[in-house]
């Protein structure tokens, strides 16, 4: 139905709530829009590059809901991590389990390169994706990642699509860094939250962007210096994060704010309220699809914001 249109989808970064990105995507395929072109930060990545070599959503979501009730999970650290983070238990005992958990945390945070080791992430990574390069995937596909050496944005195009996915993924302090060639690269949701300019300069005709990160709620006070570091580092995230949202033609926000980024139990959830925010945009969604021009001219001033402080690999 709308063949003659390509498509590309920017997915965000945000932990868990980036499952949500499952649900929109399989509304798309549903009303007859599947994408062109595809780039991803973080789960943005890993849900993107799932995507991109099933050519469905059906497939990524069996394996998430599977992979929530393995022993893969329960080994990952990631459950530990959701319940020191989240659970707020009502027994003595529950509540020294839950203060032993966060005292683990922060021992392994202060002396060591982070909480979760590269190998058990990279079994993760493995499980939903198999050994294959980025350029033979079935749609062409991006993962965007962040060097902490030269601080410059890596854009992966091309070699090992697990390497891009776990460096896209890799959460500063949750995850050891990849030492890809002479870089050490991380989350590509610190310099790039939703990767919009790279769908648009993939080809894409028309873009919609997917953000599930919460938004951030009005501080009660600033009572302390930290207290004001922490909203001046969330003001600019979200300044960064909307003048790249502005680059798409349409961007969908599911409802998810209210899950933690840790709270991949949530998973089914999370597809649905996915599904249901891009369904409520359809009309809108279908009439873009309906273009039959490129939005963005090659020569657009917007187009060189890709330009040589980019890495592309």
């Amino acid at each position: 139905m709308f063949d003659r249109v390509r498509i590309g989808v920017a997915l965000g970064a945000g932990g868990a709530r980036g499952l949500a990105h499952l649900g929109v995507l399989d509304a798309l395929e549903s009303a007859g829009i599947r994408p062109s072109f595809i780039a991803g930060s973080s789960i943005g990545a890993l849900v993107g590059a799932a995507y991109a070599l099933a050519g469905a959503a059906a497939e990524p979501r069996q394996r998430v809901l599977e992979f929530l009730e393995s022993n893969a999970y329960a080994e990952s650290g990631l459950s530990l991590v959701k319940d020191a983070l989240t659970e707020k238990p009502d027994t003595w005992s529950g509540r020294l389990d839950g203060w032993l958990k966060r005292l683990y945390l922060q021992a392994k945070f202060v002396t060591a390169p982070s909480i979760l080791d590269a190998d058990s992430f990279r079994s993760l990574i493995e499980y939903f994706l198999p050994k294959i390069n980025i350029e033979d995937l079935p749609i062409p596909f991006r993962a965007v990642g962040t060097d902490l050496r030269s601080g410059r944005p890596v854009v992966f195009t091309s070699g090992s699509l697990r390497a891009a996915v776990y460096a896209s993924s890799a959460i500063p302090g949750l995850v050891t860094p990849l030492e890809y060639k002479d870089m050490l690269v991380v989350d590509g949701g610190v310099v790039n939250m939703v990767p919009v300019g790279i769908v648009r300069k993939m080809g894409a005709d028309v873009i919609i962007a997917v953000d599930v990160e919460k938004t951030p709620d009005p501080p009660k006070d600033f009572g302390s210096g930290l207290d004001t570091l922490f909203r001046v580092e969330e003001v600019q995230n979200a300044f960064i994060k909307e003048a790249q949202l502005a680059q798409a033609d349409l961007v969908i926000r599911p409802a998810v704010g209210h899950i933690h980024w840790s709270g991949f139990g949530r998973a089914a959830e999370l597809i649905q309220l996915g599904a249901d925010a891009a369904a409520s945009r359809m009309d809108e969604i279908e009439a873009l699809a309906r273009r039959r021009t490129r939005p963005w001219d090659s020569s657009h001033p917007a187009d060189k914001r890709l330009g040589p402080e980019w890495i592309m690999i």
